[in-house]
């Protein structure tokens, strides 16, 4: 048996334990805990594929940002946590709502003025993926399309996601 194999099989193994912990536990933190290790096993069998750069990007995307997201929603909906509002600042309210014009404005600044690089790194949005992979490189290409040619999608999805999770605790609260 090689080490490849052996490898293979151990991960398979902790990955599909990891996998039954996820539906076996009752408490959706230790379940939420346990979806982390599957994705991080994951991660380890795209290495063994030879894919670094997807590995690296399943643990900072799902096991990293998306998972702390669920278990941050999770914590913040379980029945027994009473919000009294007695530990907040009282000027709390004014600083959030001064940060977040700030932060609309920025953005609708950034939305509204288009601003892009030069026209040799700049990937429009109806430009050929194929051509700017042979110009750029694939991950740079990517990234480029991403936050270039299609900067106000990628804004309107992370609105909605924020949307998403305040409505999710609004729900969560009047139960």
């Amino acid at each position: 048996m090689t080490p490849t194999i052996l490898a293979f099989a151990v991960l398979a193994v902790a990955s599909a334990a990891s996998a039954i912990g996820v539906i076996a536990f009752k408490n959706a933190v230790y379940s939420a805990l346990s979806l982390i290790l599957t994705l991080f096993f994951l991660a380890m069998f795209y290495l063994q594929l030879g894919a670094m750069f997807i590995a690296v990007v399943q643990v900072l995307i799902y096991a990293g940002a998306i998972m702390v997201l669920f278990l941050f929603v999770v914590t913040m909906l379980t029945p027994d946590a009473q919000d009294t509002g007695e530990d907040r600042i009282p000027w709390q309210r004014y600083v959030g709502g001064l940060l977040g014009v700030v932060l609309v404005g920025a953005l609708s600044y950034l939305i509204f003025k288009n601003i892009s690089g030069s026209s040799s790194t700049v990937i429009k949005a109806g430009d050929s993926y194929s051509h700017a992979v042979a110009a750029h490189g694939n991950v740079e290409a990517f990234g480029l399309a991403l936050f270039h040619g299609y900067l106000f999608p990628f804004e309107v999805t992370s609105l909605l996601i924020v949307v998403a999770i305040l409505g999710a605790l609004v729900f969560g609260r009047r139960a």
